[in-house]
């Protein structure tokens, strides 16, 4: 998302109640398909099953933490709703389907679980039909019997902020008239912060995994644009190690060892990941604090950094 050089917040908080994505409330629900994000299965019609009663549907436009935070909980506490007639349906957005799939497949774990995603295959504005915002990171969708009752366009997802209005939605189409609180709704803050916690060697290992090739002293220069390759695809559909990339990158590039730091190829590699990587006004998805110090060889850990944002 382009830098938005608002003259207060006011101004900024006016843009982005100016943003819509998807059908509007009173609109129907185009039917579409979109490709499992799990097994072998071709395209299937997203919404079969789901047109004679309520039902979730959420579009993920950017894969950041607090857009998979949120759609975790919304998707768990639909779950627990079956019961009463509620539908979900997850669709990714993309465009890369494939790169997209196999990135679901990895991350399975901190998907939502009781609900099977799937993948638009028409590219980073979804079903043409759904006038979706390529600006937007989720679009939320609530609809009875194929007609949208009420449509959240989130540009920074928050659970606090935005499930209780979405869990009120979603209750008014079961019949009921009260909100459901967080804690109703799955939410422990608790839980969660051990969830994070838990999330920093699982990552500081997937960081380890993709950069120390990169920087070690002995690859050829064909090594060292093989494993970049690794880097920059990974980097591509996965925000926190982009960022992660770029901020050890900066912080290297800008340092008095970068000679250290593997071959001369690599050295080019990390000046262009410290300026391509640099945030461009969307605020970069968060990851838990704690990670490994600096590197001291190509043989360490190839973090440069300390400190975390979240």
């Amino acid at each position: 998302m382009p830098l938005l050089l608002a003259t207060s917040a006011a101004d900024a908080a006016d843009e982005f109640a100016q943003l819509f994505s998807g059908p509007q409330v009173g609109e129907e629900l185009p039917p579409f398909e979109a490709l499992p994000a799990f097994g072998e299965a071709e395209k299937v019609a997203v919404l079969d099953g789901a047109m004679d009663g309520p039902v979730l549907l959420v579009f993920v436009h950017q894969v950041t933490r607090p857009s998979i935070g949120l759609t975790r909980l919304l998707m768990e506490y639909a779950a627990t709703k079956q019961t009463t007639g509620l539908q979900s349906r997850l669709v990714f957005l993309t465009a890369d389907p494939t790169d997209t799939k196999a990135f679901l497949q990895r991350a399975r774990r901190a998907l939502p679980r009781g609900v099977e995603p799937s993948i638009s295959t028409e590219g980073i504005e979804g079903p043409g039909a759904y006038g979706l915002n390529r600006k937007i990171t989720l679009t939320v969708l609530v609809a009875s019997k194929g007609v949208v009752t009420a449509n959240f366009p989130l540009v920074q997802p928050s659970i606090q902020a935005d499930a209780p209005k979405i869990g009120y939605e979603i209750a008014k189409v079961l019949g009921g008239a009260e909100a459901p609180t967080l804690k109703e709704m799955g939410f422990d803050e608790q839980r969660m912060g051990m969830a994070r916690r838990q999330q920093v060697p699982e990552r500081d290992a997937l960081y380890r995994q993709y950069m120390a090739p990169v920087i070690q002293k002995t690859a050829t220069p064909n090594d060292v644009v093989a494993a970049a390759k690794a880097v920059e695809e990974f980097a591509a559909s996965t925000p926190w190690f982009k960022e992660r990339v770029h901020r050890a990158s900066k912080q290297i590039t800008e340092g008095p060892r970068l000679t250290e730091y593997g071959t001369d190829k690599a050295q080019e590699y990390l000046k262009k990941w410290a300026t391509q990587y640099a945030p461009s006004g969307q605020p970069a998805a968060e990851e838990p604090r704690g990670e490994s110090p600096p590197a001291e060889s190509a043989d360490e850990s190839t973090e440069a950094s300390t400190g975390d944002n979240g």
